[in-house]
């Protein structure tokens, strides 16, 4: 009687998982909008430069989007737009050899 009950739990198990995938399936087939993978690193305009923690409820975030920076306060009452501006150039990166002479 174990062996039975143990099938009809597998059995169930395997339903509920075909059932998933199976919705899963045709979200991505039939309404390929809705369902998204990752987008890739080519095309990205949205950067976090920095993040600040200020304290365990706390902490600033410095954003890059395209030629604008934001600073975000994020906390948990809500998220507080600090400051927004063009972004800065990036630094020219040093080398050990230009650090040497």
């Amino acid at each position: 009687m174990e062996y039975f009950d143990t099938g009809r739990y597998l059995a169930g198990l395997l339903f509920t998982l075909g059932l998933i995938f199976g919705l899963w399936y045709l979200l991505r087939r039939y309404a390929p909008g809705m369902v998204r993978g990752a987008p890739s690193g080519e095309g990205k305009s949205l950067h976090v430069r920095e993040i600040l923690q200020l304290d365990p409820r706390r902490r600033v975030v410095v954003i890059n989007s395209g030629q604008r920076e934001h600073i975000l306060l994020l906390g948990l009452t809500g998220d507080i737009l600090i400051e927004s501006r063009d972004a800065l150039p990036p630094a020219p990166e040093t080398t050990d050899k230009d650090a040497a002479s």
